[in-house]
């Protein structure tokens, strides 16, 4: 889905609205997947705590997924403080769209795309929490849709 909107950017700039979606669904699997993955980890380091039958909110997934009580080196995210930034502002414009806010314009989208797919890259392909090997034709599409989504984001900004 995502690959599809970004596509279509340049014609209808609203399209980044359902890209953001996609990628943040795709950034909140790919957390899911490296925060379960040890064999040590259990539900409640991916579950909402006020919630607890419902995924935690994909901003929580992210703190944790840089914890070291979570993750180990490498699987462990390291960020800077302008990546995080943008990621959650990604976050926030996607959350706008969802629940109907007034989202402004797309000032910024694009960045904060490309530091999704970094981590989704960093989680699902270089340093998979979980035994990958059982799951090499999804990671193989996984990296294609991430190789394809940042060819089209070169040319969106």
């Amino acid at each position: 889905m995502a690959r599809r909107e970004v596509s279509g950017v340049g014609e209808d700039k609203q399209r980044w609205r359902w890209a953001s979606v996609g990628l943040v669904i795709g950034l909140q699997g790919a957390l899911v997947a490296a925060l379960s993955g040890y064999e040590t980890a259990a539900d409640a380091d991916v579950v909402d705590p006020s919630s607890p039958e419902r995924y935690a909110p994909v901003t929580l997934l992210l703190r944790r997924a840089r914890s070291t009580d979570y993750l180990n080196a490498p699987e462990r995210l390291e960020m800077t403080g302008s990546t995080l930034h943008q990621i959650e502002r990604l976050i926030a414009y996607r959350n706008a769209v969802v629940h109907g806010l007034g989202v402004g314009d797309a000032e910024g989208v694009a960045k904060g795309c490309r530091k999704v797919l970094g981590v989704v890259r960093h989680l699902v392909l270089s340093h998979p929490a979980f035994d990958a090997s059982a799951h090499h034709l999804v990671c193989t599409l996984i990296s294609d849709e991430i190789s394809g989504i940042e060819r089209l984001l070169l040319d969106r900004c």
